[in-house]
Formats: structure tokens, sequence, C-alpha cells
């Protein structure tokens, strides 16, 4: 489901067994599908009215927002179980804390964080007693017992709250702490949590500095208003820190530095690395592209422009280090509080307390994974979409406005095969157009003109010059994905082409760990559909520079 410049879509996690609901940037999304997967994308657009649009969006965002609640939730029993765990056996157990990763506890006399703030003697003696305030909540938290009320995993449409720990309790308490501490007396920077970018491009003139110095003094005013006049949230408080932090780090060295974030995304690609004249190239790309994303994040003081300007630092991060940028505005470097004296362990829980945290961690996830599982035929990508928009919207109606004729998600209907869905949303009376974004290696094809190059040589991998082997990919010999009529004679020949390469594999399995056995099996397991005329292959390219995508690519619409 696509609206606007964001895109919904679902996929299976073998890692922690649930459907994701994903949402993310349509350009994002289209480049991942449509270049690196080299999918073709159909829409099949409905012409409904703006306030039916906003209805739609919103019960989408509703969806995804619970299902993102259910797995933080899931994460935070989790930890609070293996906290306990390792807490139980008597020693002295201090908590991890997202955000404390980017400080020392080293005391930094020459800070500018003071000078920045300016506090008077009055403000100070606020800071202080807010900070022991904060310290002595910990305390409290220690003694006492949080009785943790599980939410429903029965419906992903039932909005649901967030479940609160004693661990997290805890964070709050001293993240408020330490943040009051630090601005009075601050400590060193762990300068291997901080990424410093050398060279022209990333180089910030006088008037970018200019520019910087005005959002630091916003930055200020705006951590002072949460600590004097208002109730921030914690990690609130602390992106705001360690905004101020990054920035006067960049106005000093007039250069971009910013906080490396732990790489923990969700991904639905596997990560793999490139070589390095890959890496040469997209670096020129990056090296292109930071000086348009400084001009944009240059025009004006907004919490979006920061939230634009650290996603993409982030992507860029994840590119060097090989990593998934995770979502979300909060720095997620864990460490340990800087001042010992406010840090407080958890208490130890005995075994039966242990058990129950164990029991509702393991309940809960069960929960939420039979909540969103998967099947291959009864809930696949194509099925549970259908699903959600039929038990969101029974009749094809908002209000008194019907938008499409409801597709059914039963193994019967075959609407779990994408093909047979996509005929019938094409005529489903719903549809006013259908819009066509053909695939990387479709795009490259269309503009070979020779036939036998076209048809024979860039279907034959070993001859193919669009495409090259990479490590997604398992070994096969014909694309299919153009031929109906001969689709089963070419699987025919990638089917014994795979099982060729499994047999070697069971060869070499001693010395290669069975990797080229189990890329054969691979192999064989998406050949076989092509023996019934069914196309699922369709090959990778990780590695394309963007000189290399046709300028057909980019246009707003292809019809």
């Amino acid at each position: 489901m696509r609206f606007g410049d964001r895109v919904y879509h679902l996929q299976y996690s073998f890692e922690d067994k649930i459907f994701h609901i994903v949402r993310e940037p349509w350009v994002d999304f289209r480049f991942q599908y449509g270049v690196v997967q080299n999918r073709n994308i159909e829409f099949y657009e409905w012409e409904i009215s703006e306030n039916a649009k906003h209805t739609l969006r919103q019960k989408w965002n509703e969806l995804y927002l619970v299902q993102e609640t259910h797995i933080q939730n899931q994460k935070k029993l989790e930890q609070e179980w293996e906290v306990s765990e390792l807490n139980s056996d008597g020693n002295k157990f201090f908590l991890p804390i997202s955000g404390f990763g980017y400080f020392t506890n080293i005391p930094d006399p020459h800070s500018p964080i003071p000078k920045l703030f300016s506090f008077s003697k009055k403000e100070k003696e606020i800071l202080k007693r807010s900070s022991i305030n904060w310290a002595e909540a910990t305390k409290k938290i220690q003694s006492t017992k949080t009785n943790i009320s599980l939410p429903n995993t029965d419906s992903p449409y039932r909005l649901i709250h967030s479940i609160q720990t004693k661990r997290d309790l805890l964070t709050n308490a001293e993240k408020k702490s330490f943040i009051r501490h630090y601005l009075l007396d601050p400590v060193l920077l762990y300068e291997p949590a901080f990424l410093q970018l050398n060279g022209s491009e990333f180089h910030l003139s006088e008037t970018e500095i200019k520019v910087w110095k005005s959002y630091l003094n916003g930055l200020v005013h705006d951590l002072r208003f949460c600590i004097f006049e208002s109730e921030c949230n914690d990690w609130e408080e602390m992106t705001l820190l360690l905004r101020i932090v990054y920035i006067q780090k960049s106005i000093v060295l007039e250069t971009i530095v910013f906080p490396k974030k732990n790489l923990d995304g969700f991904q639905y690609l596997p990560v793999i690395q490139l070589p390095e004249s890959v890496k040469t190239t997209k670096q020129k790309e990056y090296d292109q592209l930071f000086t348009s994303q400084k001009k944009i994040f240059a025009s004006g003081y907004d919490p979006i422009q920061f939230f634009n300007w650290e996603s993409f630092l982030v992507r860029y991060q994840s590119f060097l280090e090989q990593g998934v940028a995770p979502e979300g505005i909060e720095f997620n470097w864990v460490g340990y509080n800087p001042y010992k004296e406010n840090s407080q362990n958890l208490a130890i829980s005995d075994e039966t307390e242990n058990q129950a945290k164990q029991r509702n961690y393991e309940s809960y996830t069960k929960g939420i994974q039979n909540l969103y599982s998967y099947h291959l035929t009864h809930k696949n990508c194509t099925t549970e979409l259908f699903r959600y928009m039929n038990e969101m919207f029974p009749e094809g109606r908002i209000g008194n406005e019907t938008f499409w004729d409801p597709l059914s998600n039963t193994v019967i209907s075959l609407n779990f095969i994408p093909s047979v869905a996509a005929l019938k949303l094409e005529s489903n009376s719903g549809t006013i157009q259908k819009k066509l974004y053909p695939s990387y290696r479709n795009l490259k094809r269309k503009k070979i003109t020779n036939f036998t190059e076209k048809h024979f040589k860039e279907s034959f991998v070993p001859t193919s010059k669009i495409y090259k082997p990479n490590p997604i990919d398992h070994p096969f010999l014909f694309f299919t994905e153009e031929t109906v009529w001969n689709r089963p004679i070419l699987g025919l020949a990638n089917t014994i082409y795979g099982i060729g390469y499994t047999g070697m594999g069971i060869l070499s399995a001693p010395f290669d760990k069975g990797s080229r056995f189990s890329q054969g099996t691979e192999s064989v397991f998406y050949s076989l559909p092509e023996l019934v005329f069914f196309n699922i292959r369709k090959g990778h390219f990780p590695f394309i520079a963007a000189k290399e995508i046709p300028k057909e690519y980019y246009l707003k619409e292809s019809l």
C-alpha cells in the first residue's frame, strides 16, 4: 500500500519469527524492491477523496504502530528477564543504558557546555537538587515491585499500551539525573562513539558555521525549557543534549561530526560486504549527496530537519560499517552511568520472580508470533494485505464512499499467488489505472535493440552484460521472467544445474562448511516452480552505482 511518499508492505523475519509490517519511504522501497531485488512494481490506483485517503493512511499507520508496540514490549520483557538472570547470582550488576555510551567517567574541566548554558546561581541550585532527587528516585524504584500488565495479543487492530518495567523506570531516572549532573560537571566524551568526517565535501563554510551556531542556541533553549519549565521524556532530553554535543564539536572542528548508532535496524535483505571498487564509487556518490544535504539542513531550525539530517548521517554510517540503520531519533550507544555515585545496580530477584519474568516473556513472545505469523499460501505478503484491508473495511467502504471490491484472502481464491492477485486488482471496479515501474534489469533490457543480445545473451547468465553474480544470489543458468512458453525447458536446465551444484557441494562440504551445498539446494528450490510456468527468481543487483541506472528510472511515473 502506497500513500504519497510512504509505503506499507510485509516481510517475514526468520530471526524473530514475526511477519513484519514495514513502513518506509517510497524512494527506499522502490530502490530495494525495483533495483536490488530486481522486481517490477505495479500499482493499481483508486480514485478516492482526501478524507478517505487520510482514513486509509491513518488505519495502516495505527496497524504499524500497534505491531511496533508489541515488538518493543517483547524486547522489554526479554531485557527484564535477562537482567534478572544476570543479577540472580548475587554479584553487583550495574544497568547498561542507551545513550551513556557516548560519555566517559573522566571529568572535563574544559568543556564548553557550562558556558553555553550560563546558569545562574539559582538555576545551579535547582539543577543540583533535581539531580539528587532523580538519583534518590532510583533507590526507591529498587525497593518496589512492579506488576506488569501484559497487553492482549489477540488483535493487531486494538491500540495497546507500552509496557513499563522496573528496568525502564531505572533507566528514565538515571538519564534524568545524569543530564542535570553533566550540565554542571561535564565528563569527557567517548571519541570512538563519534564519527568525524574529514575532507573538502564535509568541511563547514563560514556561512554554515553561523547557521550551526544559531542551531546550537536553539537546542540550548529547548533543553533549558525541558529542565526548568516542562516535563520532557528522558530520551527527549538525551537527544537534545547529544545534538548540542555534536553540533558544538562540528563548529569547533569545522567539519561534520555525529554520534554513531548501533546498527540494529530490521532488515529484509542480507547485509553483504561491498567490493572495494563498489565502495569507492558509492563514496563518491555520498560526497555529492553531502553537499545537497548540508544545504537542506541549513535551511532552518526544525525537529524535522534534524531528523532528516541524522537519518542521512546514520545511513552513511551504515554504508561505512555494513549494517542496518535503526528507525527513530534516539541515539542508542549503550554504556554505564559516568557518575558512579548515581548509578544503581538492580535489586537481586529471587528464583520465583525470575521464573515469572521468564514466563511473561515466553508467553508474550508466543502470543505475538501467533498474531503475526507467516505461511507460504495461507498468510503471505499478498493474502495478509487483503486480510488487513477486509477486516478494517469489510465492504470496501469508508463512510459512504466505496473505493474497491474486497478480494478474498483464502487459499481457494488463489490470491496468494501475486500474479493472480494482480490480475484481479487490475479488473477490480475500484481501479482507475495501472502504473508500472519496471525493474532495473527490464529497464536495461528495453534499451537493447539487438534481438539476439536482448532475448538470448541477456537471458543466459554467463553471457549477460547487465547481470553480475553476487553474494545474495545462488548459482543459476537462465532468467525465465521474460518468457512463458519455454519457461519449463529453461527451468529444467536450472534444476539440473542446481542438482549438479548440490552434488559438488556434498564433496566440498568439509572444506567450505556446506556453503556450496546450501547454495545448490536454494538453486533447486527456486528452479522447481519454473517447471510449472511460475517464476520467482529475478536475480539481485546489490552493487549498482547511480550512473548505471537508466534515466527512465527517475521519471515520476512510468505508465
